[in-house]
């Protein structure tokens, strides 16, 4: 299955292929400035504005939440709608009438797959650091290079295991890592 997307920075990243290869799929890219190679999304761009915004008057809504509503049930009336081009059918029914093209990701799946993904390398004492905020890491991990996992909001973090298996880890307890004994480094041979 393929994704396309527009040209833009925020599109064309490691994130993004990262994300695709996880779930299985291609990233495809428009070619910059022509709009007839994203011909589907500018035709729903054009739709919206003469349909929804050009009837909106904006002193109907008194939040954010109720503007959000006003799009939700027209995107609603729109995909639950018969279409020409569909040759009758609704973008819904379209989409539907060959379910074995849709994959369904669990929720599980979403949540693991959507994870950001960055290295690090981790200190001598097991430690990390991310967005200048210190993390602890299992001390086996010492002074090597590892992959981390994380949530946007970064209540999340975990360490990706060999088998790609995630491990949480947590922020940096300085007096508790202080006390974790360590393996005694020899600067030179007779040291004891």
């Amino acid at each position: 299955k393929v994704f396309n997307f527009d040209n833009g920075k925020s599109y064309k990243n490691r994130q993004m292929e990262l994300l695709a290869a996880r779930i299985g799929t291609t990233l495809s890219y428009c070619q910059p400035y022509t709009p007839t190679g994203k011909a589907k999304i500018e035709r729903w761009f054009r739709t919206m504005k003469d349909q929804w915004m050009a009837a909106l008057d904006m002193r109907d809504f008194h939040s954010l939440e109720e503007l959000r509503g006003s799009l939700y049930a027209f995107v609603q009336q729109y995909n639950q709608s018969p279409h020409s081009s569909l040759r009758g059918l609704s973008p819904q029914d379209r989409f539907f009438s060959e379910p074995e093209q849709i994959r369904r990701l669990s929720e599980e799946d979403i949540r693991q797959n959507f994870l950001l993904e960055i290295e690090r390398r981790v200190s001598a004492d097991s430690v990390i650091v991310i967005d200048q905020i210190e993390y602890e890491v299992d001390y086996r991990f010492a002074r090597q290079r590892i992959r981390l996992r994380y949530s946007p909001d970064m209540k999340e973090i975990f360490i990706v295991e060999a088998d790609g298996t995630l491990t949480p880890i947590r922020l940096l307890n300085k007096t508790e890592n202080a006390l974790i004994k360590r393996e005694k480094v020899r600067l030179c041979k007779g040291d004891e």
